[in-house]
């Protein structure tokens, strides 16, 4: 064999390996896959996007310190009534948000008046971070008609929280029964803060995505549920869901752009 076709034997497996690695490394990319901007709500109030290669729902947080309520709605409804409640929640700001979570001193107990640890804050967002204005955070009883309810009526709600200073020891015994004073005096609130503090970040960021879409003149159609959700749906087929600060606010935010943009489907729970 002489040295030319020695060299032809030797080069043509180089080149074939090299093409190889062209076509596997360069060539055979994948085009990047773009996920619409759907968001799902998540048991903990929190909201997750599409990802992945086949832009399914990323899984919710997996909170390992639960609310303690079985019942959604009603855990919804008792948080409701507490934001309407100057005890627990009030603005320092025009363009701060309230937000409240609770966690149940007794989870065995399925009818009123519940008792629970609430803690309630006042939140802005600036500079991508959450900013915490105010807040309050400490144990109350809750009371409603014991009746089977979907929709419940804020009006028929009660509470009854202890005062603060030397009278607070005091207020807790008389108002909480014995089984869960040790639990109100050893409460960790760190988890609530916790859960709060997501919950916060997360509305306060998407409600301001809607609010620019609509301005924007991008949405197609909201739908407003009797919880404060509101779901606005893109032009473009694309979904964003959050919580507005008052009921109705989104109503507000539609009839601001109707001059630009003209009038927004709405529906309303």
């Amino acid at each position: 064999m002489n040295t030319k076709t020695l060299i032809i034997l030797i080069v043509i497996p180089l080149l074939g390996a090299g093409g190889f690695f062209v076509w596997q490394n360069f060539l055979n990319k994948p085009e990047p896959i773009s996920c619409t901007q759907e968001a799902k709500l998540c048991p903990d109030g929190s909201y997750v996007g599409r990802t992945g290669p086949n832009c399914e729902f990323a899984e919710c947080p997996n909170n390992e310190i639960s609310s303690g309520f079985d019942n959604e709605q009603l855990e919804k409804a008792i948080i409701e009534y507490l934001l309407t409640q100057n005890h627990f929640s009030w603005k320092t700001r025009d363009d701060s948000y309230n937000f409240c979570a609770v966690e149940n001193l007794k989870p065995e107990k399925e009818l009123f008046p519940f008792y629970a640890w609430a803690y309630c804050g006042e939140y802005v967002v600036e500079d991508g971070e959450l900013k915490t204005l105010s807040g309050s955070s400490g144990p109350v009883k809750v009371y409603y008609p014991n009746e089977l309810s979907f929709l419940y009526d804020m009006s028929r709600f009660s509470y009854e929280a202890p005062g603060d200073g030397s009278h607070y020891a005091e207020d807790v015994r008389r108002i909480f029964p014995d089984d869960v004073w040790q639990h109100i005096f050893d409460f960790d609130r760190e988890n609530v803060i916790e859960r709060i503090e997501s919950i916060a970040f997360t509305n306060i960021s998407s409600w301001e995505l809607i609010k620019q879409a609509i301005d924007n003149c991008e949405v197609e159609s909201v739908w407003q549920t009797h919880d404060r959700t509101v779901k606005a749906e893109l032009k473009n087929g694309e979904e964003l869901i959050a919580v507005e600060p008052k009921i109705d606010d989104i109503i507000k935010v539609g009839e601001a752009a109707e001059p630009k943009c003209g009038s927004i489907i709405m529906g309303t729970e």
